[in-house]
């Protein structure tokens, strides 16, 4: 029998001092405020296990509780017209700011779990669960959820009949499971209000809607692979993934009109599928020289398998017609048979004979069918239509390579990604026509804007006040594929005079963090310690993101 607890503890006081002499509190006769938070959670745990075995049998059961509690405080103040700046409380002004404010989270979640483990003769390998969660982010009649998952691995190269010396290790695995999500925001369940000062008398203000049935997201995982290592210097793994989502936490949007902007919502399931492989390489090996390649790639098919009748509220079309079911949100469309994030936009049909931005609207019958199409001037007056193009990858990883000749170590990784449409927003800003009397700067593809000269473009005319040259459209849905230079890393290894170990590695360094750039912005620093004369440390940073994706496998480490 084990207990486990862990305990934490944030304490943060802050003191603000604005002066009176000059900026935004030249007026206020300088401002001081006080600012308060404490974080606490605990995380407690009552674990009963046992093990057995029988011959080649072996068994391991895990019962456990589980019960974890979150709270966080906050406690601000501020006054004004301070009677020295050297005087950091509150009892040094004299003004009351009304800033005054306090309010506490508190959240907490509890489980109930099993598990069984089994092995037989370390060759085959088996494992189930079982978990009852509870989340207070719901309503107290729909908090507890139930999650499963079963899984096992053979180790073949174990086996006596295998006969494969070059094959170190060759295992297959399966598993299968389900996981609940609750990451969503506290009290969503109910109708939340502000409190409010209403001419000093006490008032409310709506602040959001809530759902009282929503209840956990599920994540039914299912993974089936193989994992290997050949000639000792082949190392890899390919697995098949499919991962369904049932019951969607998703913001649902609705019509302003109704005095809230969205709803939290279960509105459907959701399918991720693909294949994740590995592979690790160690081409050469050997005292004074060695060299490994790592590659990974990861296909990504997402579709929504079925959505909450309720949010079946409107059909919208392709360019060629073709409808779907669903609702809209933001910039996407979510419907039945399409990608999570499929864009939704007002589709840009090029320049007029006048260099006008021309967009696409739905011609109708007296009946409202729409019997085709014609473009328009007026963005306000086009119609949005579904791209069928989602912001989702088909294809992404990363490759590298790593070197180590006579004591000098390089290395360079790479991430790419393969597919997907994402709207180019600062690219649309720097291509719209001016403004106002102030300066801005523009991009150099407007050069070749429409003129009376140039007419075979696309770019419409750069134009003083023209609202529609950077509007919302597909033309600035752009092929979000790349290629980066994730960190090049260089180091060096060497025995200074009466050294007879070696110190340890320096290294520079190159790191990104942009998706869509051109060129490297470096910057480097480097010195010597006079007592060692050893290199300490050269280092040129530059930053990337990894690629956004919807999958993340889940399953047990079999």
């Amino acid at each position: 029998m084990t207990f486990n607890g862990a305990f934490n503890l944030d304490e943060t006081r802050h003191s603000y001092v604005y002066n009176p002499y000059y900026g935004q509190f030249d007026s206020t006769g300088g401002t001081v405020s006080k600012y308060h938070t404490r974080t606490y959670d605990y995380n407690l745990q009552q674990l009963v296990s046992y093990a057995r075995s029988f011959g080649d049998n072996n068994f391991d059961i895990l019962l456990g509780h589980e019960y974890y509690d979150y709270r966080y405080y906050e406690l601000g103040a501020s006054k004004s017209q301070m009677f020295s700046q050297g005087n950091k409380e509150l009892d040094g002004a004299i003004i009351d700011g009304q800033g005054a404010s306090s309010y506490k989270e508190r959240r907490n979640n509890e489980g109930f779990f099993g598990r069984l483990q089994y092995n037989y003769d370390e060759r085959i390998f088996g494992s189930a669960s079982l978990r009852r969660d509870a989340s207070s982010r719901f309503h107290p009649d729909h908090r507890w959820g139930t999650f499963w998952s079963v899984g096992g691995a053979w180790l073949i190269n174990k086996e006596s009949w295998f006969d494969a010396s070059w094959v170190q290790e060759l295992k297959l695995k399966a598993s299968i499971g389900s996981q609940g999500n609750d990451n969503i925001g506290d009290f969503l369940y109910t109708d939340r209000f502000n409190i409010i000062n209403s001419n000093n008398s006490l008032g409310t203000s709506f602040k959001s809607k809530g759902t009282k049935d929503i209840t956990w997201e599920t994540n039914t995982n299912f993974n089936i692979g193989a994992e290997f290592q050949l000639w000792n210097r082949v190392t890899g793994s390919i697995e098949y993934y499919r991962r369904k989502t049932s019951d969607m936490l998703f913001s649902f949007t609705v019509a302003p009109s109704l005095g809230y902007a969205s709803y939290m919502d279960n509105v459907g399931n959701m399918v991720n599928s693909g294949v994740e492989m590995d592979f690790n390489v160690n081409i050469f090996d050997t005292r004074n020289f060695t060299w490994d390649v790592n590659v990974n790639i990861s296909t990504l098919k997402n579709r929504i398998t079925m959505l909450d009748p309720d949010k079946l509220i409107t059909t919208e079309y392709t360019a060629d017609g073709k409808g779907y079911k669903g609702y809209s949100n933001g910039s996407f469309f979510i419907g039945e048979d399409l990608s999570m994030f499929t864009w939704r936009l007002k589709e840009y049909a090029g320049v007029n004979e006048k260099g006008e931005s021309l967009f696409y609207k739905n011609v109708k019958d007296e009946a409202g069918n729409i019997t085709g199409r014609e473009t328009t001037t007026n963005h306000a007056q086009a119609d949005y239509y579904i791209t069928e193009e989602s912001s989702i990858p088909k294809v992404y990883g990363g490759f590298g390579t790593k070197l180590k000749v006579y004591g000098v170590d390089f290395g360079i990784n790479f991430t790419y990604q393969i597919g997907g449409k994402q709207y180019d927003g600062t690219y649309a800003y720097f291509m719209s026509s001016p403004y106002g009397t102030a300066g801005y700067n523009y991009h150099k593809d407007l050069l070749n804007s429409w003129t009376p000269e140039n007419t075979n473009t696309n770019i419409p005319r750069f134009q003083m006040n023209d609202q529609y040259s950077g509007a919302m459209s597909t033309r600035f849905l752009t092929n979000a594929s790349f290629l980066n230079i994730q960190n090049i890393n260089v180091a060096t290894r060497y025995l200074p005079s009466g050294q007879e170990s070696w110190p340890s590695t320096h290294c520079a360094c190159i790191c990104r963090q942009k998706m869509f750039s051109i060129g490297l912005n470096v910057k480097g620093s480097t010195h010597v310690s006079h007592t060692t004369r050893q290199p300490m440390l050269l280092s040129i940073h530059r930053c990337v993101p990894s690629p956004v994706v919807c999958h993340l496998s889940s399953k047990p480490n079999i």
